[in-house]
């Protein structure tokens, strides 16, 4: 299983010299269970990911929604293989709003917001909602979820392949009096677990002049770690950056997560991971 990264901010892309390492797009990561591609959210990082399958036609893959806020769907509209026929996706979400995943996409992409309207698309494109401890099979994977604590609700994805297992957890915020049982019964053991780190500990709980994030919907590095380690997680993936934290404050997060789990490393855009070897790729910072 190969993972690589074509988004990884949260909230707002972030395109300035300052934040031009790490990537300024929002959410979206590709999957390769051998022959088979899995798409995780289509944030504006989604746009360049069909720039690159443009190669590879015809293209068929999965693309599993965790949510439908803003960042996860800003690059729909834009991914080209959409609108080349002979092309064949399944895309899978579920939303707390009385529509289904169809209807929310749809609905993006119509005016006065949008002049280019799904109907327009060449591929073929099926649309299933799904439900909590629903499982998703393909041809070599088996893709499990679980509900997070988020505004307007999410899914974590685990997706096992063969004897390799992947956990993306984003959009989460954390439970302060408890751990979140859900995400660690999902990432039990598990190769890598992507997590939301958003927010430093002052940032969450409004210290040292900072306004409080609470009941903002995410979470931070060592929380995510709490669940890395009582899940025993082998890697640990940050993600879903802030749109404020420049490359330099990023490096510091992953430096301290460092000190804390030595598996653990910020995720970038074009970061990719083999499933199959044993130690994280070079983090951007080394």
């Amino acid at each position: 299983m190969f993972i690589k990264f074509w988004g990884v901010r949260g909230s707002v892309p972030s395109g300035n010299p300052e934040t031009a390492r790490v990537g300024g797009n929002t959410t979206c990561v590709e999957i390769r269970c051998e022959e088979e591609l899995i798409i995780i959210d289509t944030g504006t990082g989604f746009r360049n990911l069909g720039a690159a399958l443009m190669k590879e036609l015809p293209v068929k893959g999965t693309i599993l929604f965790s949510h439908v806020h803003w960042d996860h769907i800003q690059g729909f509209p834009f991914f080209t293989p959409f609108f080349i026929p002979g092309n064949e996706f399944r895309v899978f979400g579920g939303t707390s709003l009385p529509m289904p995943i169809e209807e929310v996409l749809s609905k993006q992409m119509t005016p006065p917001c949008f002049p280019v309207k799904t109907d327009l698309f060449g591929s073929k494109i099926s649309y299933q909602d799904v439900k909590p401890d629903e499982v998703i099979e393909g041809k070599n994977y088996k893709i499990t979820l679980a509900p997070l604590y988020h505004p307007n609700g999410c899914y974590a994805y685990r997706i096992d392949h063969e004897d390799q297992s992947l956990v993306f957890a984003t959009d989460c915020e954390h439970y302060e009096d408890k751990p979140n049982k859900n995400l660690i019964d999902l990432s039990r053991d598990a190769d890598v677990l992507v997590y939301d780190s958003q927010y430093t500990e002052d940032e969450y709980y409004g210290l040292n002049g900072e306004f409080s994030r609470k009941g903002w919907g995410h979470s931070t590095m060592r929380e995510g770690l709490k669940v890395a380690e009582a899940a025993n997680v082998e890697k640990f993936v940050l993600f879903h950056h802030d749109p404020t934290h420049n490359d330099d404050s990023i490096g510091k997060i992953e430096a301290e997560a460092r000190q804390l789990f030595s598996k653990s490393i910020a995720a970038y855009e074009g970061l990719q991971i083999d499933l199959s070897e044993k130690e994280l790729p070079p983090s951007l910072f080394d």
